[in-house]
This record gives structure tokens, C-alpha cells and sequence, in this order.
């Protein structure tokens, strides 16, 4: 599953993406990862959310992107889901490239089982939009 959150800079998305993640770790029955641009949740999170800084590891493309939650799946065959926050700060993408990125993900998804989801900054939506993709 590969489900996403949309709408303009400081309307909640990123509250809504960490309540969201400690709840999957509440009942998840594997490993959860939180993706960010910063460590600004590192004392929100649980423990048991493992918190990546994107920029540590010069994330700065949509392939790098993709390849960075490829990585994540393959390296942990407990992985059940995976939070990225602020995905178009970890790079600079136009609708095309973001449209072709979830539907690697979406891929990737059913082939792993893991379930992503993202929240992207969209300056054209005011209000907070909740969309999925199948694949």
C-alpha cells in the first residue's frame, strides 16, 4: 500500500504523519521507519520508530529517494512500514517525476509488503487532501 497526504506548508501534515506512525507501532508486528529532512520528531518519536535524517544520507534525487526505501526493504525483512515526511524537501521534483516515483513505490510495495506512507508540500491545495495508489 502506498498512500500520501497533500496540502500547503504548516497545515498538520507532519503532526498527522507522526501520530500516525506511532500508531502503526503500536500494532505493527515489525519495524517502523520515519524518514525526515530533519530531526526535529527525534524526541516525539518512540524508540521504536527508527527516525532517518534523509540529509545525512544526501538524499537529494528521486532516484536516490527510490533507492534509499529499495535499500530499507531489502536490508530488513521485518520492515513493515515507512513514513517519509516532507517529500519534495528531500528533493526538488515536478508532478511528472513525483507521479513516476509513487508508482515505483507502488511496485515496490507489493513486491515487499511494505506499506509507505509520504507527505508532500503542494502550494496549489490549502487544504489536506488523503490519496492512495495501486498498482
Amino acid at each position: 500500500m502506498v498512500e500520501y497526504i497533500t496540502g500547503i506548508n504548516g497545515i498538520g501534515k507532519t503532526k498527522i504523519m507522526a501520530e500516525a506512525a506511532v500508531a502503526t507501532a503500536q500494532t505493527s508486528g515489525g519495524n517502523v521507519v520515519y524518514v525526515d529532512c530533519t530531526d526535529k520528531l527525534s524526541y516525539e518519536l518512540p524508540r521504536s520508530i527508527r527516525l532517518i535524517n534523509a540529509k545525512d544520507y544526501e538524499i537529494d534525487s528521486v532516484s536516490a529517494l527510490s533507492g534509499f526505501l529499495m535499500g530499507l526493504c531489502a536490508s530488513d525483512y521485518d520492515l513493515t512500514d515507512v513514513f517519509v515526511d516532507s517529500a519534495l524537501d528531500i528533493f526538488s521534483a515536478d508532478s511528472r517525476e513525483t507521479d513516476e516515483f509513487l508508482e515505483i513505490i507502488a511496485r515496490a510495495s507489493k513486491a515487499t509488503g511494505v506499506n509507505f506512507h509520504f507527505a508532500i508540500s503542494d502550494v496549489e491545495t490549502p487544504q489536506l487532501v488523503y490519496q492512495s495508489v495501486c498498482e
